[in-house]
């Protein structure tokens, strides 16, 4: 027996909030990256050393590479909970959740990770973060994750 028409537009439902979050997460994550190395090779320029283009580019790609063990499982962990929380509420009958939620929702979630492990653990995880250029940098790269979230909802969000 097929399964019912209500039953597979759910399947495709929960598919496209997968992919959605998915593909926030990973934006965010690819922005912050190379956000944080460009903070620190800004740093490593005011010192006075000479950073072309080409390492610009080649320490970005490294660092997207490099950054997946770590800064990645930080951002999964910071933006899901949030954005699912959004979701939950789209999908209550009463409740209409604005596509720029999405976007604060990132931002913040970023924007109190990186404080939050520093007054944990005493360490600051993500070195870019240290400064308050590098702190909003990595949280306009929540926002950003939280924009391609809220784009590929326009059907509606939670819905």
């Amino acid at each position: 027996m097929p399964p019912s028409p209500q039953l597979t537009l759910e399947r495709e439902r929960n598919v496209r909030v997968v992919i959605s979050l998915t593909f926030g997460i990973l934006l965010a994550y690819v922005a912050g990256s190379v956000l944080g190395t460009q903070v620190v090779l800004n740093n490593v320029a005011a010192m006075g050393l000479d950073v072309t283009l080409a390492m610009r580019w080649s320490s970005s790609l490294s660092d997207v590479a490099g950054l997946a063990g770590t800064l990645l499982p930080l951002m999964v962990i910071a933006l899901l909970p949030g954005w699912l929380i959004l979701d939950w509420l789209g999908r209550r009958p009463t409740m209409r959740v604005a596509p720029a939620w999405y976007i604060l929702t990132g931002a913040m979630a970023i924007a109190v990770l990186h404080p939050a492990l520093n007054w944990a653990f005493g360490v600051d995880v993500f070195a870019p973060a240290r400064t308050m250029p590098g702190l909003l940098g990595q949280a306009l790269a929540g926002g950003l994750g939280g924009v391609a979230v809220a784009l590929s909802r326009r059907g509606g969000v939670g819905g």
